[in-house]
């Protein structure tokens, strides 16, 4: 009997457990022998293993996005509330996926990927910084915050802090993470 081809989702799933297992290292090799296939099933899907990353960057920043969307927050807060509440979604996202600390402690997985994390970390930026700027507009931060500077300040912020947050042991929960870095985050912004 013929076995059934080996999907896209299976790559990725297999993909990821390698790079977790190997901190950041994927080895084809390896992920042949973990899912069970060729490499040309991983070309087939893929084109390249720059391809197979880029994917698996997609899949992480998609769910990111997701997880830390306006529909999750709560519509009747103010902004410190919502963006304490997003702060914590934001830490908590990568506290449940082991693949955070591989993609956070390195700059880029592939030299091909260099662009791709930019691109990811400015459209953050740039959301964050538009965020800011509808709380400014509702008096609810101050005026005199640069809304682009501290967008990138804000993220790229979260993102080391939480970083170095998955390194301390005994890990700290997710909800105490996040209150860590909530404290710079509001006195960069400017709150009380």
């Amino acid at each position: 009997m013929a076995r059934a081809p080996i999907g896209r989702q299976q790559l990725l799933d297999a993909a990821r457990d390698e790079l977790v297992r190997g901190n950041g290292v994927l080895e084809l090799v390896a992920l042949t022998r973990r899912a069970g296939l060729s490499t040309g099933a991983l070309y087939h899907h893929f084109g390249s293993k720059s391809g197979l990353l880029a994917a698996i960057y997609d899949g992480f920043y998609e769910g990111l996005r997701h997880a830390i969307a306006d529909a999750h927050l709560p519509a009747d807060a103010d902004w410190a509330t919502r963006e304490h509440e997003r702060t914590r979604r934001f830490v908590a996202y990568h506290f449940a996926d082991p693949l955070a600390s591989v993609l956070l402690d390195r700059t880029a997985l592939d030299p091909q990927l260099t662009e791709l994390e930019a691109v990811y970390i400015r459209t953050m930026s740039d959301n964050a910084a538009g965020n800011i700027r509808r709380g400014q507009a509702h008096g609810e931060l101050p005026a005199d915050v640069d809304p682009d500077s501290a967008g990138a300040f804000v993220i790229g912020g979260l993102r080391y802090g939480i970083a170095q947050q998955l390194r301390i042991t005994p890990l700290p929960t997710p909800d105490r993470a996040a209150d860590r870095l909530w404290r710079p985050t509001a006195a960069a912004l400017g709150l009380a």
